[in-house]
């Protein structure tokens, strides 16, 4: 039976008797609960007894514990210690949740804590953030987008499980919880006659290394942030090794992360001699270049730099690439719609998943079949035809 002590102004602790712990102590969860101040004392103590009542439910169901009260201010804190230097997280994929946590989730539960969240409050952030402004003027709206809200959602409940793992809680309230649903189109691609006038395009260009980085876009399928972390000691002969990635830093610009997205993500690419051709004309130029500079040149084994030498900016690759589409009459895509491109010509030319995913770096071969099952159904489906036309035929 739960115990009541009134504290005034509406404010009521709540202790719920456990039994002992192994040590002898007895096992207790004290709990404060807010009622409206201006009832009577009785009318507070049946509200509070109520309340009671549901906790008392709660923790017999062991959906909550009486460990420590943790908030979820300290909850981000070891969460993103255990991310980050136990689980080896990117520093990008670190960077965009520090970024969500401290943007929107800690304003929001910073000062609560972790054992006090329910479904209710969850909702009641998704529904708060429907009303955010887009921090970017490509929202058509002007608000935060369902899959940018989505994010919102992953990495709350990526804290909630961490606190579960970690004994603070016993369930996970977002699991209760209906997440924001994704609802921007699909990244799109180029058809293989795409890529041919893209190439075309590229031929045309001036600066040999623009010519290049999107040219082994195309041919690699590497991620943007790969191609800008690349090094010239990570190619021998025609053979490619993406060992890292890139991230911006606030105040020391772009820098070459300890390995790219994934572990899976460190892996061997073939080039084809007319990337070869182009990496060699550009190695050259890079290297008359930099004579100017002598020492002063601060990236010399990188491959992609800027006009002073440093790492190209991340956001560079993909303003250029918008240039391009815009000045040959392209058809618009993004930058990373390369990569997806890259994927499906691999489909469509009868590579399996396994292979695909190899060469794009995939943690899992799972990822591949969800991302491109499209293309995948596309094979299945010529695989199919081709079948029946060999059996068919008189």
């Amino acid at each position: 039976m739960a115990s009541l002590e009134n504290r005034g102004n509406g404010s009521w602790r709540i202790t719920i008797s456990g039994g002992y712990n192994p040590d002898g102590s007895k096992r207790r969860l004290q709990r404060t609960v807010k009622v409206d101040p201006n009832k009577t004392e009785n009318a507070q103590r049946k509200e509070a007894e109520r309340l009671a009542a549901a906790l008392e439910t709660d923790y017999r169901r062991h959906l909550i514990t009486d460990g420590k009260k943790v908030s979820m201010a300290d909850l981000a804190e070891e969460f993103m210690t255990d991310h980050v230097k136990r689980r080896g997280l990117a520093a990008s994929t670190a960077r965009e949740y520090r970024d969500l946590i401290d943007g929107r989730i800690l304003p929001a539960f910073g000062k609560r804590y972790v054992q006090d969240i329910v479904p209710k409050d969850i909702n009641k952030f998704y529904q708060q953030l429907e009303k955010e402004p887009a921090k970017t003027a490509r929202s058509k709206t002007g608000k935060l987008s369902g899959t940018y809200r989505l994010k919102y959602h992953v990495t709350l409940h990526s804290m909630l499980a961490f606190a579960v793992r970690m004994g603070y809680i016993s369930v996970n309230p977002a699991d209760a919880v209906e997440p924001p649903r994704k609802d921007t189109k699909e990244t799109s691609f180029y058809e293989l006659e795409d890529c041919r006038g893209l190439l075309k395009a590229l031929e045309e260009l001036p600066d040999l290394q623009w010519r290049l980085y999107f040219t082994m876009a195309i041919y690699t399928g590497m991620r943007p942030g790969e191609l800008i972390g690349l090094n010239w000691q990570d190619i021998t002969g025609n053979v490619l090794t993406v060992r890292a990635g890139s991230v911006y830093m606030p105040g020391k610009g772009t820098i070459r992360t300890d390995r790219p997205k994934t572990q899976k993500s460190i892996r061997l690419i073939d080039l084809p001699p007319a990337v070869m051709r182009l990496l060699q004309q550009h190695k050259k130029e890079q290297a008359e270049y930099r004579l100017r500079f002598g020492s002063d040149w601060p990236e010399p084994d990188a491959v992609f730099t800027g006009g002073l030498g440093f790492r190209l900016n991340i956001s560079s690759p993909t303003q250029k690439f918008q240039k391009i589409i815009k000045e040959y009459d392209l058809r618009p895509i993004t930058l990373y719609g390369l990569r997806h491109t890259a994927a499906t010509i691999m489909i469509a030319q009868g590579l399996n998943a396994r292979d695909v995913a190899a060469r794009l770096g995939h943690a899992q071969t799972s990822t591949t079949m969800n991302i491109y099952a499209h293309a995948f159904m596309d094979a299945n489906s010529r695989a199919t035809e081709a079948i029946a036309s060999a059996l068919e035929a008189k």
